[in-house]
């Protein structure tokens, strides 16, 4: 689904959320990143990987070395940090969606309610989407996002830095709407210092 189509489609769900000259620049639903997020000690690994009883099904995770390898590090900055938020937020929510307007990065529900509540219209007759707002960040605290999708695996990923250092890692799926969030966000700039 082209980018323009899914705005175009979700724009009257969120149009509510919006203030009155508020405009919607790009929308798409999100999926939770598969890197880590904390980082990966060598030492733990190899005693995981050591362990006999994880041969037997009956050890702990053998931990986050391979996932490291493959996706990288999905967040960076502490827990109070605006990346973890963020991150934390999209990972919670079971259909997180994204919304970037001229003045801020929403992270919304989207559901479905009939318009009738009686009879058998409830379940077949026409419905609404309605968007819940989950989490936003002003734009002033967002440096800017890249497209990060280096390899068939991370297609659809990008990199969104913020001005207190953090920085986390979405992912956009479809993975042809990330082109379009990203030039909603921006290209980074330079923190005023």
């Amino acid at each position: 689904m082209p980018s323009r189509d899914y705005t175009a489609s979700a724009e009257p769900a969120l149009r509510p959320l919006l203030a009155g000259d508020e405009r919607l620049l790009a929308a798409s639903p999100l999926v939770k990143d598969p890197g880590t997020t904390e980082d990966v000690s060598a030492q733990d690994e190899l005693v995981n990987l050591l362990d006999p009883t994880i041969l037997l099904g009956l050890g702990t995770h053998p931990g986050n070395a391979v996932q490291r390898a493959v996706f990288g590090r999905a967040v960076t900055g502490g827990p109070a940090s605006t990346a973890r938020r963020l991150f934390d937020t999209v990972d919670a929510d079971p259909a997180p969606k994204i919304a970037v307007t001229d003045r801020r990065l929403l992270i919304v529900s989207l559901d479905t309610r009939p318009r009738d509540t009686k009879g058998w219209r409830r379940w077949f007759g026409p419905s609404d989407m309605v968007a819940t707002l989950v989490t936003e960040v002003p734009r002033a605290v967002i440096l800017g996002a890249v497209a990060a999708p280096a390899g068939v695996l991370r297609r659809g990923r990008f990199l969104i830095g913020f001005t207190d250092g953090s920085g986390c890692v979405l992912v956009c799926a479809p993975p042809s709407l990330a082109e379009p969030v990203v030039a909603a966000i921006g290209t980074p700039r330079e923190e005023p210092g």
